[in-house]
């Protein structure tokens, strides 16, 4: 893998912030945290399809069935 020598110097000095074991390292904790975000985004898209969906509205009539407010 290339970096330019500015991404190298910074992955460095948070390695070194971090006490990380590596370059190697801090570059795999990259690389999770872009997982983590585009699993974030893919999670909001199906949400948003399901919501906006037929299938939504019909279960949403049956969310409350068979509950009863205990708190009284």
């Amino acid at each position: 893998m290339s970096l330019p020598q500015e991404d190298v110097t910074f992955v460095d000095e948070y390695a070194a912030r971090t006490d990380a074991e590596s370059r190697s390292a801090v570059i795999h904790a990259a690389i999770e945290l872009l997982r983590q975000a585009q699993l974030e985004q893919e999670y909001a898209e199906a949400f948003a399809e399901w919501d906006g969906s037929e299938d939504a509205a019909f279960w949403d009539q049956f969310s409350g069935d068979g509950l009863t407010d205990e708190a009284r």
